[in-house]
């Protein structure tokens, strides 16, 4: 396509310089030179559509392979198995500083389907604009769940929630607030399909050469939509009451040492109609790790 544009501008360059001279003007081969040069720069200046695209448009990725074997002496049995655990895909557009969207394709190995993760747009959330609102499908802010180790830690399995929901927000000077609503899929018996969960979450960062320090507290009226709860529940029947939920964290570094606590509670036993109670269930996770680079790559959660 370049060279397409370099000849048409030749050639139009040559177009002006005979009608020119046929109007009784004249053009010497310098000045022709310099205008063909001109033609040129200003076409090498126009990148096309897919380089525009790029500017704003970031890929990511995850492939991760998992392999296993077991060995049975009940029966006398072995078994073994190469499996994908994880493959993911994020896109994210910012065609402005103030508005971007992402989009996660996640591969579920168990359902063997690809879905749509995430996808989300949000408005502000700059420099200059800290306030913001989020809309879309994303996980919604309660609890961190950051880790050294490879398998996720036990409070992402009682906290997790991930619905398609609205969130306003700020983030300025280290301090983060945000509040959120959405329709979750585990309802109170006899109630409207509303939308009546909610929750907000608060936290406070700190960035110096020497150590970082993260700390953040979480609610929610209804702990019950995250996955393992909301499966329990639907498993024993209808809800009687939700029930709200308390999420803590504190992350800590200093230079290669890294520090992680985290605490989810649910505030009250689950009842369900009809009778039956579910014990109120509590996580916490603490890690301490030491961090060192390998080839470039670093391992501190939560940075690139």
């Amino acid at each position: 396509m370049k060279k397409t544009k370099v000849i048409l501008g030749t050639m139009a360059a040559l177009v002006i310089v005979l009608f020119n001279a046929g109007l009784g003007f004249s053009a010497s081969n310098v000045e022709l030179e310099e205008r063909i040069s001109q033609l040129e720069e200003k076409s090498e200046a126009q990148p096309g559509a897919l380089g525009k695209i790029s500017e704003w448009v970031t890929l990511s990725g995850t492939i991760a392979v998992e392999a296993g074997f077991e060995s049975s002496d009940a029966d006398d049995s072995d078994s073994s198995d190469i499996s994908l655990a994880t493959a993911e895909l994020g896109i994210e557009g910012a065609p402005k500083d103030w508005l971007t969207g992402f989009m996660l394709l996640s591969w579920v190995d168990d359902e063997d389907e690809l879905i749509v993760d995430e996808a989300h747009i949000t408005l502000g959330r700059t420099d200059e604009i800290p306030y913001y609102v989020s809309a879309g499908k994303f996980y919604i802010p309660f609890g961190i769940f950051e880790t050294l180790m490879v398998s996720d830690p036990i409070t992402l399995d009682i906290g997790e929630i991930v619905d398609n929901a609205v969130q306003v927000g700020v983030d300025i000077n280290g301090f983060q607030a945000a509040a959120y609503l959405y329709n979750g899929a585990v309802d109170e018996a006899g109630d409207d399909d509303t939308i009546s969960s909610f929750g907000f979450s608060l936290g406070y960062a700190l960035e110096r050469d020497d150590y970082t320090l993260a700390l953040g507290v979480d609610w929610t009226n209804n702990v019950l939509e995250s996955g393992a709860l909301s499966q329990a529940v639907g498993d024993a029947g209808e809800l009687v009451d939700a029930v709200s939920g308390i999420a803590a964290h504190a992350m800590v570094t200093f230079g290669p040492i890294c520090l992680i606590g985290e605490h989810i509670h649910v505030t009250d036993d689950i009842e369900i109609v009809g009778g039956g109670t579910i014990k109120a269930p509590l996580a916490f996770a603490l890690e301490a790790g030491y961090i060192f680079d390998v080839s470039g790559f670093d391992g501190i959660p939560g940075q690139p």
